[in-house]
């Protein structure tokens, strides 16, 4: 019994080392932060449209139905059809399994692009939205381009002619002491080493801004992380009351025990 519970300990602290030192977004490091925004109705509809327009093309959400969108997100369902379902003899109580063939996927990729249903779920929204920003050029790449949290992904960037060029640069920044402080001169001023592998957009390469891709982006990943549990914003919403219930519940079987234990004296 012994030696098992010094075998589990070994295990759990291997564990813990491993998560430590394994960056949650790859080469990128930290994931940048992701708050979705479950009610924003506006936000979700302009991220359905890029989602049909710009990744719909390759991949499904074949857990999701077009009928159940245009509910949610208050669509009309006329509207919905003319603008976003593919397919002249797609019905809105259809699943949404894509309009590629798989067949074609693969000999194209060489793999069949995934279903997107649950991609913020096994990853998370922070992951998927840093994923979708940290593409660069890679002309060693068949696509040309590469990507720093998933490196190596078999998928072109779609959204290029939005962003831009994105590619790797190098900057000087501030060397760190051994006592973790910045390294100085006798002068006082900082001393820099210069180290490559940041992101770096071409001004004016795209057709948005910055600030306008970034707008996109969200939007997009807001819509994918509705898209993975449709249900959540109804979910948080019940809690609240469960919570309150639970509370005034409480204060209750509180009085009602003081009322018991008078009995007792």
């Amino acid at each position: 019994m012994k030696k098992l519970l010094i075998v589990s300990f070994l295990c759990f602290i291997s564990a813990c080392t491993f998560a430590s030192e394994s960056a949650p977004c790859g080469d990128y490091g930290e994931c940048e932060t992701f708050k979705p925004q479950l009610n924003n109705l506006e936000s979700l509809q302009l991220g359905s449209v890029t989602f049909m327009n710009n990744c719909y093309g390759c991949h499904s959400l074949k857990y999701s139905r077009w009928n159940r969108i245009a509910k949610d997100l208050e669509i009309p369902e006329e509207i919905l059809s003319a603008n976003l379902v593919y397919g002249q003899t797609v019905k809105l109580g259809d699943r949404m399994t894509g309009s590629m063939d798989k067949v074609t996927a693969e000999s194209w990729f060489g793999i069949s692009p995934p279903d997107l249903t649950l991609v913020t779920r096994l990853h998370g929204s922070d992951w998927v939205y840093t994923y979708l920003k940290t593409f660069y050029e890679d002309s060693s790449k068949p696509y040309g381009v590469n990507n720093m949290v998933y490196p190596g992904a078999a998928m072109p960037n779609v959204l290029a002619s939005m962003q831009g060029q994105q590619i790797l640069s190098c900057k000087d920044v501030p060397m760190i002491a051994s006592n973790g402080g910045v390294r100085r001169d006798l002068s006082g001023n900082d001393i820099t080493e210069e180290k490559c592998g940041y992101l770096k957009t071409i001004p004016n390469s795209g057709t948005l801004t910055e600030a306008e891709f970034d707008e996109v982006i969200y939007n997009l990943v807001n819509f994918m992380t509705y898209i993975g549990e449709p249900s959540r914003a109804d979910r948080e919403r019940i809690g609240w009351y469960v919570i309150l219930f639970f509370t005034i519940f409480t204060c209750f079987a509180y009085l009602l025990f003081r009322e018991y234990q008078k009995d007792y004296h």
